[in-house]
């Protein structure tokens, strides 16, 4: 027996969450304790629901948490580097003009 688990942001439907199965969730218990951690690690989940699927098809909603600390905005802090490359990047430096045989002509009798 497998788990269909949907984790949804804030204002977002569970259709539209995004759908991951596991085969190590064996009952509402085990459930709890992974929406938890789910929701340590990523503040920003507002729902999480399992559904518990049968060999035959059949499926029925088993355990639904809701976080009582979800946020918005990005889960995480940008690193260190991504913060140096949101810098506007210095100007690139014009290749000189090639000269013509002309210019080198006269440039060699200038010395």
């Amino acid at each position: 027996m497998a788990v269909e688990i949907y984790i949804c942001k804030p204002g977002q439907a569970l259709k539209e969450g995004r759908v991951e199965y596991s085969d190590s969730i064996y009952d509402r218990n085990d459930a709890e304790d992974d929406a938890k951690a789910r929701c340590r690690r990523d503040a920003t989940i507002a729902k999480v629901a399992y559904y518990k699927l049968s060999d035959s098809g059949d499926f029925r909603c088993f355990y639904t948490f809701t976080n009582p600390d979800v946020r918005e905005g990005p889960a995480k802090k940008p690193r260190a580097g991504q913060a140096a490359r949101t810098r506007k990047p210095a100007k690139r430096k014009k290749k000189p003009k090639k000269k013509t045989l002309m210019q080198k002509i006269v440039g060699v009798f200038k010395d």
